[in-house]
């Protein structure tokens, strides 16, 4: 059995550029790590309450973006984009120097 997770990404796309526009629509969709058993389903959602992600950092020219989970202003995502199959999760502190390990995904 599959842990699932959704992440609603909330942006004003009006505000951001056809690239910046581009690179995230690379990440949506459903990705899972077979070896840990679990699937993440990325998706545009503003407004609701549930799951709800910040973009707080988009890089186009190393396929970054960062995250920030509206109900816990601690921990930061990065997604990096490593091809059309498979993304790289890493989780981090906000305000601190300690990373985990990337954890790697694929659609």
């Amino acid at each position: 059995m599959y842990q699932l997770q959704f992440i609603n990404l909330d942006y004003n796309p009006s505000t951001l550029t056809k690239e910046q526009l581009n690179l995230i629509q690379q990440f949506l969709g459903n990705w899972k790590n077979q070896s840990l058993q679990k699937s993440i389903s990325i998706r545009y959602e503003r407004h609701t309450h549930l799951n709800q992600y910040q973009i707080i950092q988009i890089d186009s020219n190393h396929q970054r973006i960062k995250i920030l989970p509206e109900d816990n202003q601690q921990i930061i995502y990065t997604l990096d984009y490593e091809d059309a199959q498979h993304i790289l999760i890493q989780t981090s502190i906000h305000h601190s120097y300690g990373t985990s390990r990337p954890i790697r995904y694929e659609k």
